[in-house]
């Protein structure tokens, strides 16, 4: 199980406005309209853009509807301390939880996190029954991904008073070609009770950890090929702008 630790797996991202994602040619490359999915994240109930406490902490929680076909929760902890992974990882009971884990590495230009999640299966509509029905968003989150935060995280998550902000629509393009070299894309799109709107889209590419820093290179210079430097790209997480974006006070 101590492979699990090492940081074999990294994925590389680039968060850009939809008109920087037109300059490079990333719709051009992009078939169809994408998988549609939406998005809710949880944060501690009178949480404020000023102040996101478990974001703060590096938890994020994330509700997640694939239309009628699917459902899942996800736990993760970004960034998260080796140590206490590694705990968790060896503790007695957990084999089997622990084979649910992803451990990989986020790197955002500088930025470089060691990021593990787990994610749940839930039958198809389940994050939308529990919502419109005003329960308590805690319900979706299995023991298995709790015993995960306690092991993982550096706070207590308070399950007892969650709040759901969102939704996020999201549309994914899991693997398409783009500069001779293949990339996830995502696009989030959300409104605020205010009217505020946000757009963001992420391109991603999952390598392994031997020759990540050439695959990052290759991918910001393709970018700066197509006119668009990163260094000029928004790099804030993208959960933390919508976050904010749906906790802002009016």
């Amino acid at each position: 199980m101590a492979d699990r630790i090492r940081l074999d797996a990294v994925e590389l991202k680039v968060t850009m406005s939809p008109g920087q994602a037109r300059r490079v040619g990333i719709w051009d490359a992009a078939a169809g309209n994408g998988v549609m999915r939406k998005l809710w994240f949880c944060e501690q109930a009178g949480a404020s853009s000023a102040a996101l406490p478990l974001l703060d902490a590096g938890v994020i929680l994330r509700l997640r509807e694939t239309g009628d076909r699917s459902a899942d929760t996800t736990a993760r902890v970004r960034p998260c301390r080796r140590s206490l992974l590694s705990g968790y990882l060896h503790a007695s009971g957990h084999e089997a939880e622990s084979a649910h884990v992803d451990v990989e590495a986020d790197w955002s230009a500088d930025r470089r996190v060691m990021a593990v999640s787990m994610t749940e299966s839930h039958p198809p509509g389940s994050v939308r029954r529990v919502l419109s029905t005003g329960g308590p968003p805690d319900s979706l989150f299995t023991a298995a991904q709790r015993r995960f935060l306690t092991a993982c995280a550096d706070r207590a998550t308070p399950f007892g008073s969650l709040t759901a902000f969102g939704p996020v629509h999201a549309r994914w393009w899991p693997e398409l070609m783009w500069s001779r070299m293949p990339l996830s894309v995502e696009r989030w799109v959300a409104t605020a009770s205010s009217g505020a709107r946000l757009d963001v889209v992420e391109l991603s590419r999952r390598v392994d950890r031997q020759g990540a820093e050439i695959a990052q290179l290759a991918l910001e210079s393709g970018l700066h090929r197509c006119g668009v430097d990163p260094a000029d790209c928004d790099q804030i997480p993208k959960t933390r702008r919508f976050l904010e974006l749906f906790t802002a006070q009016p």
